[in-house]
């Protein structure tokens, strides 16, 4: 997982737009939970071979609407927790006090940022370049998301901005070390778990929440495995903070997901699924790590609760169906043990290289038995695939008509492959490449003869 990266700016300054074609559309990992009050997309993508993550944040509006109020708290958490930003303005209309508030926000926090003055390109917007420019930030660059111009020196000057070390190559060089993090609420019961793997006491356990207040790490030797697991905060201590006493501490979480190749989420079973749940689900999906969910503390709950709990993870966790879901009692000692087990066979998987020649028969029995839809008078064909990186595992899809795949269509191709493969726990990306006609530029230039005929055809 390489450089955090928000895209912060006014309601309709094209921050949507710009966030999908950085990540391009069913190129990389997308993350989007509708219902959020932060209404965050998290997607990740390559630049110049190099790993980013990218969120898509909510407009900063200076309404003293309550709904609105809860959009810039939740926006602020990004500038937060990113590693850098890029400022969008719309160039269509005048430089405007928010702006020039965004601005100055941006400039305290103390960290990178590129000013992007999008739809640059329209007529409209000639009279008001000039007043972005004076502005004064660093790198100001003229773009238009919509018709993607400028998007190719944007990408060069986000590698040159924020370095990233993680390549598309294998994100960990240690090969006989795994790295875990176990992630989630405060009162999850992380440090209980972590306590339990290790069969000694090495984190504080209380009741409180957000006892532990920093990460520990631990190396031991898990059936034969030589594992690096890390209990994390689900707290960070702020001060002076009215009426709350559960701040997410959600950089620490984030260094945690870049630092492991797999990831175990502890959800507390004697509460529900929250936006906080929801929230480091996105960021672990969208970095690619290999991810279990442990609902904890199951051993108190009674059949009924059981079901009610089972209906709840079942509607707010359908965007990760795919990933395992395990009852578990980090107090007990149930499942536990089962659980980090499950994890390192899945980090394991993820590793495992694919032949060109199973993945074509894939391709093949998985359009003979459901082919893709007509659209128009042709229907779309894959050829081939073949792997691209490797963490996450990528699938690079060739053939015709490809950009005219529906969602429902891909998404079949995703569940096929999980399934015959099995990848189930494992984030993988799925890029579909049409093949480009050469011809499509070339204009078809007709001979006298050719002229004459369908002049005769016409008049008919």
């Amino acid at each position: 997982m390489g450089p955090l990266i928000a895209i912060i700016g006014r309601p309709n300054v094209g921050k949507s737009t710009l966030f999908n074609s950085l990540v391009g559309q069913n190129l990389s990992l997308v993350a989007d939970f509708p219902g959020l009050t932060r209404d965050r997309k998290y997607g990740s993508a390559y630049i110049n071979n190099f790993s980013y993550i990218f969120i898509d944040t909510a407009g900063i509006t200076d309404s003293d609407d309550e709904f609105e109020k809860q959009v810039l708290n939740e926006t602020q958490k990004a500038l937060k927790e990113a590693d850098g930003f890029i400022f969008l303005v719309d160039a269509t209309t005048p430089l405007n006090s928010l702006d020039l508030e965004i601005n100055d926000m941006l400039r305290k926090s103390g960290k990178d940022y590129l000013l992007c003055v999008n739809k640059s390109d329209q007529k409209s917007s000639e009279k008001n370049l000039q007043d972005f420019f004076e502005l004064g930030v660093k790198i100001t660059l003229k773009i238009s998301a919509k018709n993607k111009n400028g998007l190719m020196d944007l990408r060069n000057k986000i590698s040159e901005q924020f370095i990233s070390n993680v390549s598309d190559n294998k994100d960990f060089k240690e090969e006989n070390l795994k790295k875990i993090g176990i992630l989630g609420k405060p009162n999850a019961g992380k440090s209980t778990f972590f306590n339990k793997i290790l069969k000694d006491n090495r984190s504080i356990v209380s009741k409180v929440p957000g006892t532990t207040v920093d990460s520990i790490t631990e190396e031991i030797k898990f059936k034969n495995q030589l594992i690096s697991i890390t209990d994390t905060a689900g707290l960070r201590k702020k001060g002076k903070i009215k009426k709350e006493n559960e701040i997410f501490s959600s950089k620490k979480s984030i260094n945690i997901i870049r630092n492991s190749e797999g990831i175990i989420y502890l959800i507390d079973g004697k509460e529900t699924v929250t936006d906080q749940d929801l929230h480091l689900l996105s960021l672990i999906i969208s970095s690619g790590k290999s991810l279990i969910i442990g609902i904890n503390k199951s051993e108190s709950l009674s059949a009924y609760e059981k079901t009610l709990l089972k209906k709840s993870i079942s509607k707010k966790l359908s965007f990760v169906s795919h990933i395992e879901v395990s009852y578990i009692s980090a107090l007990k000692g149930i499942g536990t043990s089962i659980l980090l087990n499950k994890l390192l066979k899945l980090v394991d998987r993820s590793k495992v290289e694919f032949k060109s020649q199973d993945l074509n028969k894939f391709i093949k029995e998985a359009q003979d038995i459901n082919p893709p839809s007509m659209q128009g008078r042709f229907r779309p064909k894959i050829k081939f695939v073949n792997i691209g990186s490797t963490s996450p595992p990528t699938f690079i899809f060739h053939g015709n008509q490809l950009e005219k795949l529906n969602k429902s269509y891909k998404k079949y191709m995703e569940n096929f492959l999980r399934k015959k493969f099995k990848l189930q726990g494992i984030p993988i990306q799925l890029i579909f490449k049409a093949n480009e006609n050469p011809f499509k530029d070339k204009k078809n230039k007709l001979t006298k003869r050719q002229y004459a005929k369908r002049k005769r055809v016409r008049s008919h």
